[in-house]
């Protein structure tokens, strides 16, 4: 069984292996609206749609025009709209599906995140005790390059001096955040996104919308220290949390850097199944059901097709004589008159080896394994299921080639009549004697006075095959006696 058969095994109760490539499809898509809605928080606006898209569905089934004229419409634009308005949203969607199951590649290696995260607590601290601002991103196994602007590569191991350095009043880019990638600073004064979530925001400043905004965008740990307040704050996920202590914050960090890089790494179908698992489940869930109303309910619908036979593997060595019938009826099945509808006996074959034919007739079985056929249909019937197939087998013999001169020179001597090639291969039916010598077309000589070469071709008897490497044709050369020619 090849990948293309795969595709149309039909199980019981009608249903499909492409049915199952259905499902993974759309259960992909209702993942990525999970994670869409979760990023943007628009639950109650897509509550609504949902309720307009019922609405929609009523009024298809009581033919009500005019409204679902205008539902169509509305959807056309709404779909438009929403992916204007939510596009960076969407592109993170699709972005965590590839990451899903998977880590970076350079998180690969144990990360010893112990001395990292002492660095960074002691410098919150200090930072903290002084008043002095600050804004600090470790990101997770998301890219934040294309959320953030700016900024100064640095590419050092963190300490605590280099963080309060940075952001001491004096320094340039105490202004900006600062990019921790497991033990090393990537660059300083970075600016982000800022967030419009008034209710996680508050009454904080700008450092505390750039936290908060690039939490929203990717799952970056955002920690942020008040220079008004000389508290500390972390963001994740879209939402601010005041920290009570400095020893919550090495909790957070410490969880953190565990979870985005672990010690041990879990293998891929591992990750695959337990990161985000409430989500994919839920995805399956929406797409079984999406499938059972909308798919298993349509009818299943059968159609006849008239296919010639057709034949594959056969060797030179073998001869297709006749076949009965040449014909036959294939009867198809599938889910819906539209999979069927645009199908033609072109885009079906019935094709029989030749390895299972021998010498004579042969009488082949039809199943739907010498059917070839689209995905997403089903071999009903064959008629006839018998197909009485005449065979010849042949075997190659390299003969003699020799020249048929009708009529001798009359006013020169022949020394040689020379045939080239002198040799010819050819297929003679099984158990059958192959010929001593075959000859070619009659030549006429009678009007040869020098040395001359004819082109000319070999005739053979019906029952008789020139070899797929040989040629009919050959050069007959006449090569005259100069020394009886003189005298």
């Amino acid at each position: 069984m090849d990948i293309f058969d795969i595709f149309s095994i039909s199980f019981e109760g009608g249903l499909y292996a492409t049915d199952l490539f259905d499902i993974l499809i759309i259960a992909v898509f209702a993942y990525i609206g999970i994670l869409f809605l979760k990023q943007t928080r628009s639950l109650a606006a897509f509550v609504g749609f949902g309720i307009l898209g019922l609405v929609y569905v009523l009024a298809r089934v009581f033919h009500l025009y005019i409204t679902v004229l205008l539902l169509q419409s509305f959807f056309s634009i709404f779909i438009i709209v929403l992916v204007i308005i939510f596009q960076d949203e969407l592109k993170r969607s699709f972005e965590l599906i590839t990451t899903s199951g998977t880590r970076r590649i350079k998180n690969r290696t144990t990360v010893a995140f112990f001395s990292t995260v002492f660095a960074i607590v002691q410098a919150a601290s200090s930072l903290m005790r002084k008043k002095h601002g600050a804004l600090i991103i470790i990101p997770g196994k998301e890219m934040i390059e294309r959320h953030t602007r700016g900024g100064n590569i640095l590419d050092g191991m963190v300490t605590t001096p280099l963080l309060e350095s940075i952001f001491d009043p004096g320094s340039p880019g105490h202004d900006g955040a600062v990019v921790i990638d497991k033990d090393r600073i990537l660059k300083f004064g970075v600016h982000l996104p800022l967030s419009h979530n008034i209710r996680q925001i508050k009454e904080r400043g700008t450092r505390h919308s750039a936290a908060v905004g690039i939490s929203e965008k990717s799952d970056a740990l955002a920690l942020v220290v008040s220079e008004e307040r000389g508290e500390i704050s972390l963001a994740k996920e879209g939402k601010m949390k005041t920290l009570k202590d400095t020893q919550e914050l090495e909790k957070y960090l410490i969880q953190h850097y565990k979870e985005k890089f672990p010690e041990k790494q879990r293998g891929f179908f591992k990750n695959l199944f337990k990161e985000r698992a409430l989500e994919k489940a839920s995805a399956i869930t929406i797409a079984c059901i999406a499938w059972f109303f909308i798919v298993f309910q349509a009818e299943i619908v059968q159609r006849d097709f008239n296919v010639p036979i057709s034949y594959v593997n056969v060797s030179e060595e073998k001869i297709i004589k006749d076949t009965v019938p040449e014909i036959v009826t294939v009867t198809l099945s599938a889910r819906g008159q539209a999979v069927l509808g645009n199908l033609t006996s072109e885009d079906l074959r019935v094709v029989i080896s030749g390895n299972e034919l021998d010498s004579g007739i042969n009488e082949i079985e039809l199943d739907k394994g010498h059917v070839s056929y689209p995905f997403g249909v089903s071999v009903v019937n064959i008629s006839p299921d018998v197909v009485t197939v005449t065979a010849q087998k042949y075997e190659t013999y390299e003969i003699p080639v020799e020249a048929n001169v009708i009529k001798e020179p009359e006013k020169v001597f022949l020394k040689e009549i020379s045939v080239s090639p002198n040799k010819i291969k050819i297929l003679v039916p099984e158990r059958e004697e192959p010929p001593e010598t075959v000859f070619t077309e009659p030549v006429d000589a009678g009007e040869v006075t020098r040395e001359e070469t004819i082109e000319t071709r070999i005739t053979l008897p019906e029952k008789y095959k020139v070899h797929k490497d040989a040629s009919r044709t050959v050069q007959v050369t006449f090569i005259i006696d100069n020394s009886r020619n003189s005298r």
